[in-house]
């Protein structure tokens, strides 16, 4: 039987995309290694996994496994593990593009920024050297993909493969029931937000709008983000701030309420080309979405009639008791969105540079 090649994946914070691609591949037969620098959350199912707390232990693992290797699969941010790759070894090497500066900042935006003599921090040669070296690139969403690729001219092969759920992540059980619309996910202070221009990329994060507009409303909204001190001096009176969790607990938690938001109360680009975790993890969760400013998301949802596309928390309060409705629509269809059901895209894809 012909040898299935063997994946060699690098990343930073190994986040949860990192599993999201690797568990499929690994019970589909390929040996999938893991260099990185925090422990992934499914750490026990990678072939191995080896921690690299600097960049000297990073260019040596690089080495060990040149050897062994036969696709190199790099996560980004950061950027630069393709620049190792490709002074080490000639083997392919695949970037997964979870984020990029680009999508943060609008080029109006940017040019604001530059008026006021401050550097600019939308277009990084950290992004643009690294995408052009890559072999292939791999997006989570198909307008992201667009503006990347047209941004930085990028001709070599790419794909899109959303961010979906290994069926073995999906939740069915839950704890008790709390209700509300709950929100997944990193949250920034308009402090931090305004302290440097690149901090400005992240005013997406911003949610202190749209919760005083739902405590305004009696909708209770629910955070699983941080819980700093700073953070709860402008949170916890108006929203419900609960212990952030690790990614095994997070989905049983979440499964405790009525809507998962996916986007804001104000629009951003980062947020209009967004197909995010938290879109498929409210679903794996048993919970319908509903999306506010984002387009990528709101052209999912409506496609495949599984949650609620608004123009505002109003709109939700008017429409609020659909959640039941949109939760059974959303099971009917679940399973078409595992991973495993498209992962083979994937497979051929690397295996086109080999």
């Amino acid at each position: 039987m012909e040898r299935k090649p063997v994946f060699v994946f690098l990343a930073g914070h190994a986040c949860i995309r990192c599993d999201k691609v690797a568990i499929p591949l690994i019970e589909q037969g390929y040996e999938v290694h893991l260099i990185s620098k925090r422990k992934p959350e499914w750490a026990k199912y990678y072939t191995t996994w080896v921690q690299a707390n600097d960049m000297n232990q990073l260019l040596n693992a690089v080495d060990v496994y040149k050897n062994v290797a036969d696709i190199f699969y790099a996560h980004n941010e950061p950027n630069w593990f393709v620049t190792i790759v490709k002074e080490r070894t000639d083997k392919p090497v695949i970037l997964d593009v979870h984020d990029s500066m680009l999508a943060r900042w609008t080029p109006e935006e940017d040019d604001e920024i530059k008026k006021t003599g401050k550097n600019s921090a939308r277009i990084t040669t950290q992004e643009r050297n690294n995408f052009q070296l890559a072999d292939g690139l791999v997006f989570p969403t198909w307008s992201f993909r667009d503006l990347v690729t047209s941004e930085f001219g990028l001709s070599q092969p790419n794909m899109v493969l959303p961010s979906y759920l290994p069926k073995r992540m999906n939740c069915y059980d839950g704890k008790e029931w709390l209700g509300g619309l709950v929100y997944e996910g990193r949250i920034d202070l308009r402090e931090e937000i305004e302290k440097d221009t690149v901090n400005h990329g992240f005013r997406y994060c911003d949610y202190q709008d749209l919760a005083e507009q739902a405590h305004a409303m009696n909708m209770d909204f629910h955070i699983y983000s941080r819980m700093d001190k700073e953070f709860l001096k402008v949170y916890e009176k108006i929203a419900f701030t609960h212990v952030p969790q690790v990614w095994g607990e997070l989905l049983n938690c979440v499964s405790r309420h009525d809507w998962g938001l996916v986007g804001n109360s104000f629009w951003t680009n980062e947020w209009d080309v967004a197909l995010p975790n938290k879109l498929f993890e409210y679903m794996g969760a048993g919970i319908p979405p509903v999306v506010i400013n984002s387009t990528e998301s709101a052209n999912f949802v409506k496609e495949y009639d599984v949650g609620l596309v608004v123009d505002s928390l109003q709109e939700l309060g008017d429409n609020w008791k659909l959640h039941t409705e949109y939760r059974k629509k959303m099971f009917r269809v679940r399973k078409q969105f595992n991973m495993e059901e498209h992962i083979g895209g994937l497979i051929t894809f690397c295996e086109g540079f080999l």
